[in-house]
């Protein structure tokens, strides 16, 4: 499967809102324990990452490709 740059787009404007989400969470830590501000934390950060190599992706032209992985 190859994804669009529209696809692409998609993808990381839903991260954005996911990244966002978990930024609001963060700020209201005292309704977190110690083991779920450990995992939004994580999460959030791999999202960073992904999201940038997407949109670094779509500026150089390079469209990901989805596929087995064998």
């Amino acid at each position: 499967m190859h994804l669009s740059f529209k696809d692409v787009q998609f993808i990381i404007e839903a991260l954005d809102y996911r990244i966002e989400v978990y930024r609001e969470a963060l700020k209201n830590q005292e309704d977190l324990d110690e083991d779920e501000v450990s995992d939004i934390t994580n999460d959030c950060g791999f999202l960073e990452a992904l999201r940038k190599d997407l949109a670094k992706a779509l500026s150089q032209g390079e469209l990901p490709k989805v596929g087995n992985i064998k």
